[in-house]
């Protein structure tokens, strides 16, 4: 695992990687936790990212596009990363691994009984490992503890300031709050909110929220208003949604 998260690092100047953004609230803050930790880690990586049109979910709509750009693109497409997504979509992860594109998937959906794994994806999925207790993580927490499993290889710390993200993702997707793990990272989280973006939401309804900020009010008034804009907002609206994170 930390021999794939170097490879990425060790990407060129005319190398780059592309997130694929699903389109719910805990797809945008999974992906925003991988965009500003690999930025964090390697300020000079290209990432670029592509969201789905409608409520999308994974490769299945967006490989025609994903290729299309590709060869337009003067950079060399070397990694795509799916936070909360693509688990079950072996068969576009092989296609994509002829072209020399690997995938790295960060996800917490159930895996199909008949899914097939080949050697162009590394799939981190709770759901897949008996010793992983928490099945109730979501994707952002799924990406958070990655980036903190690989803090913790090189002594570093830089998914501390993004914990507010995964409690936030956690929320949203309405996860049990029974497990400990996600307890944790919902009370961290929302003690030290760093991201501007989810900030300045806060503060905009706080009179709303009647200045509480717990998950009940996160999941009434602040998790809607980002799933609205996402379900029927424009293309651009959900690039600056997105970026904003």
């Amino acid at each position: 695992l930390c021999n794939q998260f170097k490879e990425i690092l060790l990407l060129n100047p005319n190398q780059r990687i592309l997130l694929v953004v699903d389109s719910d609230v805990d797809g945008f803050t999974s992906s925003a936790i991988m965009y500003s930790y690999l930025k964090k880690v390697k300020p000079d990586l290209h990432i670029d990212y592509i969201l789905h049109e409608g409520k999308g979910h994974g490769l299945s709509d967006l490989m025609d596009k994903i290729i299309e750009d590709d060869l337009k693109n003067e950079l060399e497409l070397r990694y795509i990363i799916l936070p909360d997504s693509s688990s079950n979509d072996y068969i576009f992860h092989e296609q994509l691994g002829v072209l020399g594109i690997k995938c790295l998937i960060l996800d917490h959906h159930i895996v199909e009984e008949d899914t097939k794994f080949s050697e162009y994806a590394v799939i981190i999925n709770n759901q897949l490992s008996e010793n992983y207790i928490n099945k109730d993580l979501c994707g952002a927490g799924v990406a958070w503890q990655f980036c903190r499993y690989c803090d913790s290889r090189e002594g570093r710390a830089y998914a501390d300031d993004l914990i507010d993200l995964a409690a936030l993702g956690i929320i949203s997707d309405m996860m049990s709050v029974l497990s400990p793990e996600n307890r944790y990272i919902i009370y961290e989280g929302l003690r030290n909110i760093k991201n501007y973006y989810f900030l300045a939401l806060c503060e905009k309804q706080s009179f709303s929220m009647g200045g509480k900020l717990n998950p009940t009010t996160i999941a009434f008034y602040i998790t809607p208003l980002i799933n609205a804009l996402i379900r029927v907002g424009a293309m651009d609206e959900k690039r600056r949604c997105f970026e904003a994170f």
